[in-house]
């Protein structure tokens, strides 16, 4: 991308580009242009999804945002090659992820290795002293020492770090422990993002196993967002973090163990848990003003969890319900202010599977609905529920505005009585089925 030229062009072409040159750039100041120029690439770069995806990642980085504007003529070229804000989105190994039909895979990446640092390297070096978004992929960079060479470089000035991993291919190169720390013990000092793709790298390291998961503190003090699987990771006090996303990672063979409240959050609005245990996790972190929690996992903890704090400003639970589970009634009971309850991920509704016949486990649970003590809720989602039991939980909780339900509650017992009950309920709350519109907003 950094060497785009403009194509060779016949005697015509050089006349309509001299005509064209002549009327735009004469009647546009550079001014101007570069005005135009800074609103088309932020327009484009904040498309780009946090985390991003290794496949978005291929598709953004394969050709530069103003390619088409670089190809009008050679001013507007020269303008944007010289412009330091347009540069501030690079990668590093990301292209040398997919395979070359040409060439041999290994001799095609040791090619496109040498190519594309290179090119890193030059971007980098073109956007001055901006902030940077960067995208690495260790697993395809054979050469760690000049990846860290540019990091070390850099990591001061990075205000997005994404390391992504291209699920379709196998690593090329596993990433040992000492790189892994090495890579997230630099000096982050700009950085407000930080997305960590899923290397496994419990399972790349040879003769490891889980009692040695790994406790890190980054050196990140404006850290906003951070999403990681495995291990410990967590910003130095005081953090900033008002996003936390933690996934197969098994807080109780830390060692040493945390102890309550250890790790200190005091911004937090948002934590997501994802394919591990809830409570150590629940238990390790102080987070005051938590608004949204998020858990699946595909099973249930059957431990009794530690003693849990008060989540007084939580509004927003969601729990995929996988059956009786100790450690979401505790959380569900320290939950006074919640508005919206949730028994699966929102986002993840494809990934339920819709053969299930039975209802929320906090409804037919033992004591059953009366034995529960209802915050004062406005929306209920449920994977699968009948209208009977939304009837009684809306007679129960009058607070209730909203009802979503995934599957067709009328195949629960007699269709006919499900939807005389489906109408009733209809008259006292606005119910959506499967992923339909709210009829009132």
């Amino acid at each position: 991308m950094d060497s785009v030229t403009p194509c060779p062009i016949g005697a015509g072409e050089v006349i309509a580009e001299v005509a064209a040159d002549f009327v735009i750039n004469h009647v546009l100041p550079p001014e101007l242009l570069v005005t135009v120029f800074d609103d088309l690439y932020r327009r484009i770069t904040e498309l780009l999804p946090f985390p991003l995806p290794y496949a978005k990642a291929v598709e953004h980085f394969t050709r530069h945002p103003l390619l088409e504007c670089m190809l009008v003529c050679r001013r507007w070229f020269n303008i944007i090659q010289t412009s330091p804000y347009y540069w501030t989105f690079v990668e590093m190994g990301v292209m040398v992820g997919g395979p070359q039909p040409e060439l041999e895979e290994s001799q095609w990446r040791t090619v496109r290795q040498r190519e594309l640092i290179l090119e890193t390297q030059k971007r980098l070096e073109k956007s001055g002293s901006l902030p940077l978004h960067l995208t690495i992929a260790p697993e395809f960079i054979m050469d760690h020492d000049i990846m860290f060479q540019v990091l070390r470089k850099h990591a001061g000035r990075m205000e997005t770090l994404n390391i992504v991993t291209d699920s379709k291919y196998n690593s090329i190169r596993y990433i040992p422990q000492e790189e892994f720390e090495q890579l997230l013990g630099l000096p982050f000092l700009s950085l407000k993002r930080l997305y960590i793709g899923k290397l496994d790298i419990a399972d790349t390291l040879p003769e490891r196993d889980d009692s040695d998961l790994l406790q890190i503190k980054l050196d990140a003090p404006h850290l906003d967002q951070l999403l990681y699987p495995f291990h410990a990771i967590f910003p130095t006090s005081p953090s900033r973090l008002t996003l936390l996303s933690i996934s197969k990672s098994n807080f109780s063979l830390m060692e040493p163990p945390f102890s309550r409240g250890q790790i200190e959050l005091p911004q937090l609005l948002e934590l997501r848990i994802a394919k591990c245990g809830p409570g150590p996790i629940l238990f390790a972190l102080s987070t005051p003003i938590l608004q949204v929690l998020i858990f699946h996992s595909g099973y249930t903890s059957v431990d009794e969890p530690e003693e849990l704090p008060e989540y007084p400003y939580l509004r927003d639970l969601q729990w995929a319900d996988e059956g009786p589970d100790p450690t979401f009634d505790l959380v569900f009971r320290r939950c006074p202010n919640l508005t919206r309850y949730a028994n699966f991920v929102v986002g993840r509704e494809t990934k339920i599977s819709h053969g299930m016949t039975d209802g929320p486990t906090l409804i037919e649970g033992p004591g059953g609905i009366n034995s529960i003590e209802w915050p004062r809720l406005e929306e209920v989602l449920f994977d699968c529920v009948s209208c009977a039991d939304l009837l009684a939980l809306v007679n129960l909780v009058p607070t209730i505005k909203r009802i979503r339900i995934l599957k067709d509650p009328c195949e629960f017992g007699d269709a006919e009585t499900e939807k005389e009950l489906l109408g009733e309920l209809r008259q006292k709350v606005d119910v959506a089925p499967w992923l339909d519109p709210w009829l009132h907003n």
